[in-house]
């Protein structure tokens, strides 16, 4: 008999993960509902019927749910030791290549969005094959994104190195980021390249843990880029109009949705002409179509499905990870536990607040911090919910409740703030007049014990 929360893999199943590795279809890693591998597309692409091939080999091979991440990746959960190889089979069946090592991202539009600077899928390729080829010992985790620019860049995707496309005359200059600092370096693209690498062999030559905030010359004390002009990105939860092509993005609630109802969302977009599925950052499904492709009439569908259609809908106001229902660590229902925030205080979900809810204080959904985390905790001796305000889910609790009183807690939370809410004011901006020991006051049930929060 193992010990609680010791995992096992059958046998004939890949190797384990290295610490800190990302799950891939190679490697695979242990949850608590099986075996998850991250797929990548090495195109960015899925043809539809590819997309539906997949859905139908993660059905048989493993539970049938799956994840879209932040980062726009696909994760497939509940294999089995035994099912990963007929999955990668099925898989490679479909005509689908997997990215393996390091990723290098590009913009989910990429070489179709006429507003791009740069097609930034040419830059790319040939970036992730310098960075395989070089043998380098990397951290699993490093991040690579080359940015062209468009409607749904990746300035709010983080990166230890980013090269990032300015329009000059004739053309674009492309700029070199590390770790989020200006380098001063900028150019054509084959000379950015060559500067790329000289900075992923310098994070190598730190060791194989290291990222590019370890490079000193980048660390806390740089200067911060100035190439910030652009704007947020919008939500990819939206029609898009790229002139040849349409656009429909949505997204599955907190990023996870059933192959099954994925299914029945592909089958109907090859309905009315969309034929490529794609992934974006913010746990999107991007559905394309040539221009005429029937966007509208996929709205209801996919709503009826259960998938946000609205940049607006709460349900994107929250990030949470699988919780107990999917990972070891675990501890709460992480997705009831959101949905019961976003039924029982509303006034929290007007956009100004971003929301965290984690099964444990690893904060796998979120690792930046957050306005309002609501995380996995010990309560009185007892399983319970914790409330973190501006940080991340391992920081310092402001207060906690127990689980069987976290209904009343999100409630008292939800009235509370509504009734302090002034005229026009956001709630964001009323969490932070409050304070923190009114709010912890409010969470941990003291407000319907006499303590009056106007003299806290």
């Amino acid at each position: 008999m193992r010990s609680k929360g010791e995992t096992t893999v059958a046998q004939g199943a890949p190797p384990a993960l290295r610490r800190g590795a990302c799950p891939t279809l190679a490697s695979p890693m242990q949850t608590g509902d099986g075996l998850l591998a991250r797929l990548r597309p090495a195109s960015g692409v899925f043809t539809a019927e590819a997309f539906l091939a997949l859905l139908d080999a993660a059905d048989a091979f493993g539970t049938g749910r799956l994840d879209i991440t932040a980062r726009g990746n696909l994760q497939i959960r509940g294999l089995r030791g035994e099912t990963v190889a007929p999955l990668s089979a099925a898989i490679a069946r479909a005509g689908i290549v997997s990215c393996e090592g390091i990723a290098v991202e590009t913009p989910p539009l990429a070489g179709l969005d006429p507003t791009e600077i740069a097609d930034a899928r040419p830059v790319a390729g040939t970036l992730s094959a310098r960075v395989r080829d070089s043998g380098f010992d990397l951290a699993p985790k490093l991040a690579i994104v080359v940015d062209g620019g468009g409607r749904l860049h990746l300035d709010g995707v983080a990166a230890d190195i980013r090269l990032k496309a300015t329009a000059i005359e004739g053309g674009a200059s492309w700029h070199l980021l590390v770790a989020g600092r200006q380098t001063g370096l900028s150019g054509s693209a084959d000379a950015m390249i060559e500067a790329a690498m000289a900075v992923v062999a310098e994070i190598a030559a730190c060791g194989p843990a290291a990222r590019a905030r370890d490079l000193p010359a980048y660390g806390a004390s740089a200067p911060v880029s100035s190439l910030a002009g652009r704007k947020a990105s919008p939500s990819p939860v939206a029609m898009f109009d790229l002139g040849a092509h349409v656009v429909r993005g949505v997204a599955p609630a907190f990023g996870q949705a059933e192959a099954q109802v994925l299914r029945r969302l592909v089958v109907a977009a090859l309905s009315y002409g969309f034929s490529q599925v794609r992934l974006a950052p913010g746990r999107a499904l991007l559905l394309v179509g040539p221009a005429g492709s029937d966007s509208a009439a996929l709205v209801p569908i996919a709503r009826s499905l259960g998938f946000a259609v609205d940049a607006g809908d709460p349900v994107l106001r929250i990030d949470a990870c699988a919780g107990a229902a999917g990972c070891a660590s675990g501890r709460i229902d992480t997705h009831a536990t959101a949905t019961r925030l976003i039924a029982q205080a509303p006034v929290l979900m007007d956009g100004s607040l971003d929301l965290h809810v984690s099964g444990c204080a690893k904060g796998c959904a979120r690792p930046r911090a957050a306005d309002v985390t609501l995380v996995a905790a010990v309560s009185d001796g007892q399983p319970g919910l914790g409330i973190v305000l501006g940080g991340r889910a391992g920081d310092l609790l402001l207060a906690t409740n127990r689980l069987e009183d976290v209904p009343c807690a999100i409630t008292a939370l939800g009235q509370w703030v509504a009734e302090t809410l002034e005229k026009g004011e956001s709630a964001a901006a009323c969490l932070q007049r409050l304070g923190p020991a009114r709010i912890a006051a409010a969470f941990s049930g003291a407000r319907f014990n006499g303590i009056d929060h106007a003299v806290l």
